[in-house]
């Protein structure tokens, strides 16, 4: 079990990241971004070669619900065999739905136009058709991706007592967060405003989540 002391700091850390959350949302709301979300695009689409299009397109696949699913089925396995404990907190995952719809709803905000869009792959997974919105923000593949990684990355540091480790794997996480957050942008799939956003959302629930360990 977690120290209170730890739990503490993570719900402290979460509420903090949701108040940021809501600064954002409100901004791009007021749509403060326009300018900085369109000329990031056109930067990253120039500055990266379009022989990047098809291993960038993978991460629209790792951040889908399918495979999102499947990693926290495998995170409460691993966590109830090695640890003897059943991790309820990890619900807390559907919050990120409920946020990502709301805010796809509430706040106007158009998505790229299909001149941007660079997606290589010829598969979609079918939660790609369930839900399609005018507006992108947060953008729900850095949600998942970010929630799911700040909770393999808090089981690896928390089980692992090598520093050598705790380096490495979050080096490893870190590399990942951010070829998903690049790769939304540059495949013309959502704006920086958007990626921003679903980052946070995603931290701010996976803080909760290990609150509630």
């Amino acid at each position: 079990m977690l120290k209170s002391s730890i739990r503490i700091k993570a719900l402290i850390t979460g509420l903090c990241l949701t108040v940021l959350f809501l600064i954002l949302s409100w901004m791009v709301g007021q749509d403060r971004f326009r300018s900085l979300d369109y000329n990031l695009m056109l930067y990253l689409q120039s500055l990266i070669g379009r022989n990047f299009d098809k291993p960038l397109s993978y991460f629209t696949l790792f951040g889908s619900t399918e495979l999102s699913f499947i990693a926290l089925g495998l995170i409460f396995i691993i966590v109830l065999i090695k640890k003897k404990h059943v991790f309820l907190g990890l619900t807390l995952f559907f919050i990120i739905y409920i946020i990502e719809l709301m805010g796809k709803l509430l706040i106007f905000h158009p998505k790229p136009p299909p001149i941007f869009n660079r997606y290589a792959l010829d598969f979609h997974f079918p939660s790609s058709f369930i839900v399609n919105t005018v507006s992108s923000f947060p953008s729900g593949h850095m949600a998942r991706s970010t929630f799911i990684s700040l909770i393999i990355l808090f089981i690896m540091l928390w089980q692992n007592n090598k520093i050598s480790l705790k380096i490495f794997h979050t080096l490893l996480i870190t590399l990942f967060i951010a070829g998903m957050f690049i790769s939304r942008i540059f495949l013309g799939e959502h704006w920086f405003s958007d990626v921003a956003g679903g980052m946070i959302i995603g931290l701010a629930v996976g803080f909760y989540t290990i609150a509630s360990w």
